[in-house]
C-alpha cells in the first residue's frame, strides 16, 4: 500500500455501523445522518508520515541485508581505524548535520542494523576501503564500536559504481554533490559510461553536471556547502552569474563576511546567488560618479570619492540621521 493510501486509510471513516455501536437504519427505513468525518491535526498527520518513512527505511534495509546474506557474503566486525574512505568523495559534509546525529542515536540505541561495503585496499596491505557506508563508519567510529562490513574484492570502476548507487538508494547527494562527485571520476580517467552508472543520469545530464563543477571552483562549493534545496537550474544561474565580470571577486568578498559564514547552507547559496546576480557597481550619474553603489547581498555599500567631491562625505553624514527610518522588529 501507498504511502497516501495509508494516510487516507487513517483519516477516513469506514463506511458501514460499527459493530456494537448501536448504528443502523431507524424506524420507517431512514437511515441516520452520516457522522462528521473525523480531523487529525497536522502535526498529527507529519509525524505519521515521518513514522511511515522510518518504516520504509527499515525494510529496505531488511532487504539489502537479506540479499548480502542471500549471497553467501559473510559480514565481519572491523575496527574502524583500519578502514580508510573511498578515494572518489562525494560529500560536502558527511558529519555536519541533523541526518547524521540521528545515524549516531540510532547505532547507539540499537546498534548497526546494515553493515558496509568495503574492499580490501589496493595499496595499503592489511587495511580496507569503504564503498558505500562511510557515515556509518564516521558513527561507529565517534561511538568506539567496530563497524560491521562486507568485504568484497572491487575494482575501482565497481567501486565507484556501488558508491553511487547507494547513495541514490538511500540518501540522494545534493545537486552540487553529484556534480563534483562526477567531475572526481572523470579527472581519475573513468570513462563516460562508468559515470554515467554511478550518478544513474543519461549523457546529457551528466554534461550539465560537469558544466557546473567546472564553474564553481572548489573552495567556493565547500563554503557554500550542500545547499540540498539548490537544484540544477539555480546552480546553472549561479555558474553564469559567477562568470560575469567581477563576479568571482564579490564571491570572495562574500565569503570573507563572518555573517555570511554563519547562515545555513542553503540560506549560504541563496544570498550567494542573489549577490552576483545583483549589478555589482552603478553609478548615479552619468558618466563616472563620485558615489558608486556596491549590493552585495543584502549589504549596501556606497563608497564616496571625496577627491572629486570635495565634502560630501561631511554632507551624508551630517544628514543620515534624517534618512534613516527605524523599522520595527
Amino acid at each position: 500500500m501507498k504511502r497516501r493510501d495509508v494516510v487516507r486509510a487513517l483519516l477516513v471513516p469506514q463506511e458501514g455501523p460499527q459493530e456494537g455501536s448501536g448504528d443502523g437504519p431507524e424506524e420507517g427505513g431512514r437511515a441516520p445522518a452520516p457522522a462528521a468525518p473525523r480531523r487529525v491535526a497536522a502535526h498529527a498527520v507529519r509525524a505519521m508520515g515521518l513514522q511511515l518513512d522510518h518504516l520504509a527505511e527499515a525494510a529496505r534495509e531488511a532487504a539489502r541485508l537479506g540479499e548480502q546474506l542471500a549471497g553467501g557474503e559473510a559480514v565481519v566486525a572491523l575496527d574502524p581505524v583500519l578502514v580508510d574512505p573511498s578515494f572518489a568523495t562525494d560529500r560536502l559534509a558527511r558529519t555536519g548535520d541533523r541526518d547524521y546525529r540521528r545515524l549516531v542515536e540510532s547505532l547507539r540505541e540499537r546498534g548497526q542494523l546494515v553493515p558496509i561495503l568495503v574492499r580490501p585496499h589496493p595499496g595499503r596491505p592489511g587495511r580496507y576501503q569503504v564503498a558505500y557506508g562511510h557515515r556509518r563508519l564516521e558513527a561507529a567510529a565517534e561511538l568506539g564500536l567496530p563497524v560491521k562490513a562486507v568485504v568484497r574484492v572491487l575494482s575501482d570502476a565497481e567501486l565507484v559504481v556501488a558508491q553511487g548507487r547507494e547513495n541514490a538508494e538511500r540518501r540522494n547527494l545534493s545537486f552540487i554533490e553529484r556534480a563534483l562527485f562526477a567531475a572526481r571520476l572523470a579527472a581519475a580517467g573513468f570513462d563516460r559510461a562508468t559515470l554515467n552508472a554511478a550518478l544513474g543520469v543519461h549523457t546529457a545530464e551528466m554534461t550539465r553536471l560537469l558544466t557546473v563543477a567546472a564553474g564553481v571552483p572548489a573552495e567556493v562549493a565547500q563554503a557554500i556547502g550542500p545547499a540540498p534545496k539548490a537544484g540544477r537550474p539555480r546552480w546553472m544561474a549561479f555558474v553564469s552569474a559567477l562568470a560575469e565580470p567581477d563576479g568571482a571577486a564579490r564571491m570572495w568578498d562574500l565569503m570573507a563576511e563572518p555573517a555570511w559564514q554563519r547562515l545555513a547552507t542553503d540560506r549560504r547559496f541563496e544570498t550567494a546567488l542573489a549577490a552576483l546576480e545583483t549589478a555589482g557597481e552603478s553609478p548615479l550619474e552619468a558618466g563616472a560618479a563620485p558615489i558608486r553603489v556596491e549590493r552585495r547581498g543584502p549589504i549596501l555599500h556606497l563608497t564616496i570619492d571625496e577627491r572629486r567631491a570635495p565634502g560630501l562625505g561631511r554632507l551624508v553624514l551630517e544628514r543620515l540621521g534624517d534618512l534613516v527610518v527605524d523599522v520595527p522588529g
